[in-house]
């Protein structure tokens, strides 16, 4: 089975999402060492309808409840949920793996070229969710699954029925969470060799700057925002600063994607510029 890239946890207080079926126009995007695209931010329209009905997102909030039920941590799993379903979807949910020491952290990943720091500035490392993303089935396999499936549902009277996938050792999304007093920095790295689509919304982007770079032949994307007055429940955290660049893996055709965030814009732009060299070193 071929593995195609999903993507992105937003850090931010913005509204970062990742699809490729919504209507939008590209703002921002990095390439890896070999020129290809990798990464691309894209402004979402709005006003095109985006598909995600009312059964789809109660049928992913069943799904995601009955995966922190039945799934151990670092699985993946296909779900069939019967009630609303008209349509045969399935869901895929992941169990992420917890870290609150970064030597354990480097050996679950080692061999995988991700930095894992203990020290970033000021901040030292806290905690890491790791999660693992299963092989892509294929169009034929998901067919199969979702027939067996709705058969389960059916016939053990729950409503439900799930299937393990098998786990992608080489594609991930690493959370880590460093802290200096009650101050956060917030680091995201994804290891993939696809592509990476965020969607920012419209409504979220007043008090949000951003500016492309280029460090030492890298390409970044450095962002800083702040809630607008009168718009500070607009978003989970009101101001701050972040930076994104990509790793491009010697003799492979992966990368690493960060993203470093700099809750409460506490550091500098030098800082993080000098945070994001570290990290490509």
């Amino acid at each position: 089975m071929k593995y195609k890239a999903g993507i992105l946890i937003g850090l931010t207080g913005m509204l970062l999402t990742a699809s490729s079926a919504m209507a939008a126009s590209e703002m921002y995007s990095l390439t890896d060492s070999k020129g290809k695209t990798v990464y691309e931010e894209k402004l979402l329209d709005e006003t095109s309808p985006s598909g995600n009905t009312l059964e789809d997102q109660l049928r992913s909030l069943k799904s995601a409840k009955l995966a922190k039920q039945l799934l151990k941590k670092g699985e993946a799993a296909l779900f069939y949920i019967a009630e609303g379903n008209p349509d045969r979807k399935t869901n895929i949910e992941r169990s992420s793996l917890s870290f609150t020491a970064s030597s354990k952290l480097r050996e679950q990943l080692k061999g995988q070229h991700v930095k894992i720091l203990d020290t970033v500035k000021k901040y030292k490392f806290e905690n890491a969710s790791l999660t693992y993303d299963p092989l892509t089935l294929s169009d034929e396999e998901l067919a199969n699954l979702t027939d067996q499936l709705e058969r389960q549902a059916g016939e053990s009277g729950k409503g439900y029925a799930m299937h393990p996938l098998q786990l992608s050792g080489n594609h991930w999304n690493l959370f880590s969470t460093y802290k200096h007093g009650s101050n956060q920095l917030l680091v995201q790295a994804i290891k993939s060799d696809g592509k990476t689509v965020i969607l920012r919304s419209p409504s979220q982007e007043d008090g949000v700057k951003t500016e492309k770079l280029k460090v030492n032949g890298a390409e970044l994307l450095y962002t800083e925002y702040k809630s607008e007055p009168g718009k500070e429940k607009s978003r989970e955290i009101s101001k701050g600063k972040g930076i994104t660049f990509v790793y491009s893996i010697p003799d492979s055709e992966f990368h690493i994607q960060y993203h470093i965030e700099d809750v409460g814009g506490n550091l500098s732009k030098q800082d993080l510029i000098d945070v994001a060299k570290a990290y490509l070193k």
